[in-house]
C-alpha cells in the first residue's frame, strides 16, 4: 500500500534553453505525495544547446533526470527516443514551452483512474505577451480548448497527456518519422492508438500554460500553422477514408473554400478578429485541398524556419 505510483516525464527540445528551463523549474513543484517521478529530455539538436541547462537542473533536482541526444533533426524520432527510455508503467509527455501547476501530474492520474483510460489530455492555455493585439487574444489558436472531463477522443497531442505503457502493445506503437519536420506526428500516433480500440480521454481541470513568443502573433505565422495542420488532417485522416466518403469530403470542403472566399471582404468590414479567424480556416482549407492532391508537405519545423 506504501508502494509510489512510477512515472516518466518526458519532453523533446529543440533550440530553447531558457523556456525549457521554466519547464523543468515547473516540474519540481509537482506534488508528488505517492508518486515517483524520472524526467527524460530529449535534444533534438545535434549541437547539444540544451545540455547545459539540464546539466545544471540535474545537480539540484528532486529527482532522476535522464538527458539524451537525438541528432537527426525531426521530432518524431525524438519523441521515439523518449520513449526508449520509459521504464515505468505511466508516462507523459509535455512540451519544452509550457509549465505545468503542482496538481498536474495527480490530475490526470485521478482521471485516468475514475474513467479506466489508457491515454488522458488535458488543456493548453496560451500566456500572451502583455502587448498582444486584442484580437490575438480571441484567437482559438492561442484560447484554451474546453470539453467535459471523461469525454471519449479519437485522438490528442503530446503537449499534456498522460499515457499507460500497456497501451503501446507489442511491438510498441511508436510515431512515425514521415511528419518529422511537418508536425502532426502525435496525432497520427493516438489515432492509430485508438484503432487498436485503446480509450482516450479528456481531462479539462489538468491545463498547462504555454508561452506564446511575439513572433507568432502575425497573420503570416498563423495562415501558415493553419495550411500546415490542414495537411496533416488530411494526412492523419482523410487519407483513410473510403474513396467515396472522399469524394464528398472534397464537394464540402471545395463550396467552404468558395464561400469563405467570397465572405472575406464582407468579414473584413466587420470585424477584424472575425476576419482572421476566417482567413486562418481558408488556408487551413487549402492545406486540406493540397494535401489530397499533392505529395509536397510543408515542413514547418525545419531547421532554417528557427533562423
Amino acid at each position: 500500500m506504501n508502494e509510489k505510483t512510477l512515472i516518466d516525464v518526458c519532453l523533446a527540445t529543440y533550440k530553447r534553453p531558457e523556456l525549457l528551463a521554466d519547464t523543468l523549474h515547473s516540474l519540481t513543484q509537482l506534488d508528488s505525495e505517492g508518486l515517483q517521478i524520472r524526467v527524460v529530455v530529449i535534444d533534438n539538436d545535434r549541437k547539444e544547446t540544451a545540455r547545459a541547462t539540464v546539466v545544471t537542473f540535474q545537480q539540484s533536482a528532486p529527482f532522476e533526470v535522464v538527458y539524451d541526444v537525438e541528432p537527426v533533426q525531426n521530432i518524431a524520432l525524438a519523441r521515439n527516443r523518449a520513449l526508449s527510455h520509459v521504464q515505468s508503467a505511466f508516462f507523459a509527455f509535455v512540451d519544452d514551452d509550457e509549465t505545468v501547476p503542482p496538481n498536474w501530474l495527480t490530475t490526470l492520474i485521478a482521471a485516468m483512474l475514475k474513467y479506466d483510460a489508457d491515454a488522458v489530455f488535458g488543456p493548453v492555455e496560451g500566456l500572451l505577451p502583455a502587448d498582444a493585439p486584442d484580437w490575438a487574444r480571441v484567437q482559438p489558436s492561442f484560447c484554451r480548448l474546453q470539453r467535459a472531463t471523461g469525454s471519449l477522443l479519437e485522438h490528442g497531442a503530446t503537449n499534456n497527456v498522460l499515457v499507460r505503457r500497456s497501451a503501446l502493445g507489442q511491438p510498441p506503437l511508436s510515431f512515425d518519422p514521415a511528419y518529422g519536420l511537418s508536425g502532426g506526428e502525435d496525432a497520427d500516433f493516438f489515432y492509430r492508438m485508438h484503432h487498436t480500440d485503446r480509450r482516450l480521454i479528456w481531462c479539462d481541470e489538468a491545463v498547462v500554460t504555454e508561452h506564446v513568443p511575439t513572433s507568432r502573433l502575425t497573420l503570416k505565422w498563423l495562415r501558415r500553422r493553419g495550411f500546415r495542420s490542414g495537411q496533416s488532417f488530411v494526412r492523419v485522416f482523410v487519407s483513410r477514408y473510403h474513396y467515396r466518403k472522399k469524394v464528398v469530403w472534397f464537394a464540402k470542403k471545395f463550396l467552404h473554400l468558395v464561400g469563405g472566399i467570397i465572405a472575406v471582404p464582407f468579414v473584413r468590414l466587420i470585424s477584424y478578429p472575425s476576419y482572421v479567424r476566417v482567413t486562418v480556416r481558408i488556408m487551413a482549407t487549402v492545406g486540406q485541398l493540397s494535401g489530397l492532391f499533392s505529395r509536397k508537405v510543408y515542413e514547418e519545423y525545419r531547421a532554417d524556419r528557427y533562423k
